[in-house]
């Protein structure tokens, strides 16, 4: 079997099983692509990269969406009021801290 050229300028090889003649596919693993025949089995690596492209299609629900958050009136005075807080919070710790240093001296 072998090789053949296909298509209308004679650019492209396509090479077919020496076992079963089946049309060999492309398949890439890490870094190396070989050849595989689907109905045996039959692989070898790929010598030259000429005349193949490989091509991945993504179905709709695997492409990364985006969600985009805006904050509501309620989110921002919750924001304003947990800043108070903390506010508060640290005004009290500098106090308790000071007291201490007041006691140990």
């Amino acid at each position: 079997m072998g090789r053949r050229r296909v298509g209308g300028r004679g650019r492209r090889m396509v090479e077919f099983c020496p076992k079963c003649g089946t049309v060999l596919i492309p398949k890439k693993e890490k870094e190396t692509i070989y050849l595989v025949c689907k109905n045996c089995g039959y692989s070898k690596k790929l010598e030259s990269k000429k005349g193949y492209k490989s091509k991945h299609k993504v179905e709709e629900e695997k492409k990364t969406k985006i969600l985009v958050m805006e904050a509501t009136p309620q989110d921002k005075e919750k924001i304003v009021e947990e800043k108070e807080l903390l506010q508060e919070y640290y005004e009290i710790l500098l106090e308790t801290m000071e007291q201490e240093q007041a006691e140990e001296f």
